[in-house]
């Protein structure tokens, strides 16, 4: 009597500990996660201030087009597109952050949400180049820039998206003529390198111009890369804000989706919105030096002293189906697809 007593009081405590609020859910007792592709310290303190406002704890993982975080930060919409298509979003379409971000920059299924925009300008170095001397991407087509621009390779996801724009703006033949006209001024013997190897090689003086993702100029400078290299990019070098008098200037995002299958969607959904939130708008800007989706955000200082711009308007989704014709057109003007680092 007393062994069967025993047994039912032992099934009733490990049964009323199973039903405690603790150890409903052992995810619960997880970090959220999410990524950031730049290195997980630039994230933090955005993350920092969501995790004291909410409570809940979230680990910064560097992955880069890993798509395995609760929440997924991408970059640029090509990513974006192949993330789609390997079923890593869930649908998280919403009337409140549609209100927020405009249609150009979300995904038309609601898998995902712009949530800061990366504008692809074109560099200068001041010596060398007047201010107002280049006001659009097909001025770099000039033959006077023979041998003086640096170009970054062919297969990166941000040049294939620039000429995309180009071919939905003014066709196939307008932008297989650039992209040659622009192959041809890098000489015949090109060396191709990421945007902040170009950054440098323009400051120093080896090349007059480059086109790059501008927060790639506030990530050396806070890493300190001018002592390094003994020179204040502001003094040698010159931002370019492209085709003002016309589409505007190219920009593409960094997206936000909540990965499919979490256990944690609810919570996902939280940081979403506290990422698109004006709070997070402006800690973004601060601290990953990209621009607001938000149009009653202010970009970050730093980001100002750049100078201002109006973007393309552009809706992104219309690049989806090009992106075969911008490789054949790279792979025909020579314009190669690897680079030296």
């Amino acid at each position: 009597m007393f062994r069967c007593r025993a047994a039912w009081i032992s099934v009733a405590l490990v049964a009323a500990c199973v039903g405690t609020a603790p150890f409903a859910n052992a995810a619960d007792k997880e970090p959220l996660t999410v990524n950031w592709y730049h290195k997980a310290q630039f994230l933090q303190p955005v993350i920092d201030q969501f995790s004291k406002d909410s409570g809940i704890a979230v680990k910064v993982t560097d992955a880069y087009d890993n798509f395995d975080t609760d929440v997924i930060l991408v970059s640029d919409y090509k990513s974006l597109t192949e993330a789609k298509k390997l079923g890593s979003f869930e649908e998280i379409r919403s009337p409140d952050l549609d209100a927020i971000v405009p249609a150009r920059w979300r995904d038309r299924d609601g898998n995902w949400y712009g949530v800061m925009l990366r504008a692809r300008a074109v560099i200068y170095n001041k010596a060398q180049v007047r201010p107002g001397e280049i006001k659009s991407y097909r001025d770099l087509a000039d033959p006077k820039w023979r041998g003086k621009i640096a170009l970054r390779s062919a297969s990166n996801m941000y040049n294939r998206s620039l000429l995309a724009s180009m071919i939905v703006h003014d066709g196939y033949a307008s932008a297989a003529s650039w992209a040659k006209a622009v192959r041809d001024n890098a000489g015949e013997r090109a060396e191709y390198s990421g945007d902040t190897g170009n950054i440098w090689r323009v400051a120093k003086g080896e090349f007059a111009l480059a086109f790059v993702n501008t927060y790639y100029l506030c990530y050396e400078i806070a890493k300190g890369r001018e002592q390094a290299n003994g020179l204040k990019l502001a003094d040698t070098l010159g931002v370019a804000w492209l085709d003002q008098d016309g589409a505007g200037q190219h920009v593409n995002v960094t997206g936000v989706g909540v990965r499919s299958g979490t256990a944690r969607k609810d919570d996902a959904m939280k940081l979403v919105r506290f990422l698109l939130s004006k709070q997070g708008q402006a800690l973004l800007s601060q601290n990953v030096f990209k621009y607001p989706v938000r149009s009653d955000v202010a970009p970050s200082a730093l980001l100002q002293s750049f100078g201002s711009f109006r973007a393309d308007e552009l809706n992104l989704n219309d690049l989806e189906l090009h992106y075969d014709e911008v490789d054949g057109i790279y792979r025909s003007v020579g314009w190669r697809a690897w680079q030296e680092e």
